[in-house]
């Protein structure tokens, strides 16, 4: 377990997520000023469960880490602040991490539409993808979260 949350951390995301132990299960670095762009594979995360790196000034593409997370539980992303922020659009590789209880993608510039894949996501509490560029139509699969669904996230 690691929380470096609000510290005033100025650094790039990169080197930061570089020098993670590899057992590590949550990371949490949260209102922060961590800038740059996630890479694209975290791999040496094996057992990470939870990533919280909501409120700092990532930017760019989101990218499809996700298949390197077979164990991901809670991946909060959210509020990327000065004008720079996650863009285009969500990973399809997203929608296949069966074990996702928490996916937090609001309040960033992210495009393109929640497909119908959403409906695996079997296990979902809180799903909120607010005040992003995202299309408005929304697959009928999200439904298929019912039982699970505890926060739903859709305002623009």
């Amino acid at each position: 377990f690691c929380d470096v949350s609000n510290n005033a951390i100025q650094e790039d995301a990169a080197d930061i997520l570089e020098d993670i132990p590899p057992n590590i299960e949550q990371f949490l670095a949260s209102n922060n000023q961590i800038y740059g762009r996630l890479p694209a594979s975290l791999d040496n995360l094996p057992k990470l469960r939870q990533l919280n790196i909501s409120s700092n000034a990532l930017s760019g593409d989101l990218p499809g880490f996700m298949e390197s997370f077979a164990t991901l539980q809670e991946l909060d992303v959210s509020n990327q602040k000065n004008d720079v922020s996650f863009t285009g659009p969500i990973p399809d590789n997203v929608w296949r991490s069966l074990s996702l209880k928490l996916l937090n993608l609001a309040d960033n510039r992210l495009t393109g539409t929640v497909p119908s894949l959403v409906g695996n996501l079997a296990v979902l509490e809180v799903f909120d993808v607010s005040n992003n560029f995202l299309d408005s139509s929304l697959p009928s699969e999200l439904g298929m979260l019912a039982g699970s669904l505890k926060r739903l996230g859709l305002s623009n």
